[in-house]
């Protein structure tokens, strides 16, 4: 296993109490990284501090929604007055409220739309005025998903938010690019993040792992070790990509018979 070393480098990873957020920041934990983990329920963070139990001294977690500017601003600041700086930005908080179309309420698309695209514009916004003002470069990293390019009944608002997460990494990566930060995505296919196995998630997994070729679901380490490479060194001279994590989900048809 490739190991990085991100010693005296400071990391946010919202969305992190739990699933591909959880993962990273441990990872970047044990490659020396000070982290700060994120998430809106404060039951769950304390619950993931206990397992970062060994870290006392690098890890510390802020309860933010960050859809509101207010909580973003004040996250950053508490993130700043402990250790100064910030190297790393992993933008993974999400909401996904499934509803077709005609049925969805204006909170279910704001909530979408809000906590995917917006809380990664204002987290980005402060990191990159920060990084700038360091003078060091940095790392922002987008936590997508295969949904930015695959439509699916009942998820408009979300695949839509990960369509525009895209395509606002592009456009940030052109404008920080002289500044030496970079800003790449990584979209994530079927991975198993504990979500509750309702019939209808059952069935989902089922008709996603016909349609994968590698033949399994996925594990939030599977992302976690692509967000590490985009963080590191190694990849100084990535930026604008679009790296798929899906066991080869996204390259076509597969499962589907030969064609005569």
């Amino acid at each position: 296993m490739i190991s990085y070393d991100f010693t005296d480098k400071v990391a946010l990873v919202t969305g992190s109490s739990r699933g591909i957020g959880f993962a990273t920041a441990k990872m970047l934990l044990e490659s020396g990284a000070k982290v700060m983990i994120n998430g809106v329920d404060q039951k769950r963070l304390d619950a993931a501090m206990d397992m970062f139990s060994a870290f006392k001294e690098t890890a510390i977690s802020f309860r933010a929604d960050i859809r509101r500017k207010d909580e973003v601003e004040a996250m950053f600041r508490a993130l700043l007055e402990r250790w100064g700086r910030i190297d790393i930005l992993v933008n993974n908080a999400a909401d996904r409220p499934i509803a077709n179309v005609l049925d969805m309420t204006e909170d279910q698309w704001d909530r979408n739309i809000d906590t995917i695209l917006k809380g990664t514009f204002l987290c980005s916004q402060i990191t990159a005025r920060q990084m700038i003002k360091q003078g060091e470069g940095g790392k922002i990293v987008n936590v997508s998903s295969g949904s930015y390019k695959v439509a699916r009944i009942g998820a408009s608002a979300y695949c839509a938010s990960k369509a525009g997460m895209v395509m606002f990494a592009s456009c940030l990566a052109q404008e920080l690019g002289p500044h030496r930060i970079n800003v790449n995505t990584v979209a994530p296919g079927l991975i198993d993040v504990g979500e509750e196995q309702t019939p209808s998630k059952l069935a989902y997994d089922r008709a996603t792992l016909q349609m994968t070729p590698w033949g399994r679901i996925g594990k939030p380490v599977d992302i976690a070790n692509t967000i590490l490479m985009l963080c590191s060194q190694q990849a100084d001279y990535m930026t604008g990509a679009v790296v798929s994590v899906d066991g080869g989900l996204s390259v076509g048809r597969y499962g589907i018979p030969p064609s005569p």
